[in-house]
């Protein structure tokens, strides 16, 4: 395999999905193909230059030949800011949830003002949607993910904290309104 080639992180030479992440997302889709018996790709558009929607379609028809459904693939183009999921079959998950809730929040807001902070902001969007990409495929085949990252009981913390801190400031308002002091006329 050349540099920036792996079997499921693929044309990466660039190096614009961090080693570890590399490493991590090998890892997982191994397991997933392993339990679950489903393909989770990531393609990085290598160093071609893929500006025009027409070259994006081209290298993506040429990628998803090589794959045997089912399928899920995750094209990252860094150069066209540009990223999509393509399933096979298409209702193998929710793609829009996934990049609209996990993906798109994390991705660059300028891109160009500073290509370390975007590099990285951009690897970090790809891992955090692959991460929830890989959870979802387990869950819809019934099994459960070693390698994967683990979110336990996401936010339960903060949604109780703040829950408390909500009706403590309601219940003093309502002290306050019902038991203040009384203006003396």
């Amino acid at each position: 395999m050349c540099a920036g080639q792996g079997l499921f992180v693929q044309d990466n030479g660039e190096g614009h999905l961090v080693p570890k992440s590399v490493a991590l997302v090998e890892q997982v889709s191994t397991e997933l193909l392993a339990k679950a018996k489903i393909s989770l790709v990531v393609f990085m558009g290598g160093s071609k230059d893929l500006a025009t929607k027409e070259q994006r379609q081209i290298y993506q028809e040429n990628k998803l030949k090589t794959l045997h459904a089912p399928f899920v693939a995750l094209f990252a183009y860094y150069k066209a800011q540009k990223i999509e999921i393509v399933a096979n079959p298409t209702d193998l998950l929710d793609k829009d949830k996934i990049f609209f809730e996990h993906m798109a929040p994390f991705l660059p807001k300028k891109w160009g003002e500073n290509e370390a902070q975007n590099n990285a902001r951009f690897s970090f969007a790809l891992l955090n949607g692959y991460t929830y990409m890989a959870e979802a495929l387990s869950k819809a085949r019934h099994v459960n993910l070693e390698s994967n990252i683990k979110e336990d009981s996401p936010n339960s913390f903060i949604k109780t904290t703040l829950y408390i801190l909500l009706c403590s400031l309601l219940a003093l308002f309502f002290y306050a309104y019902f038991f203040g002091s009384k203006k003396s006329q």
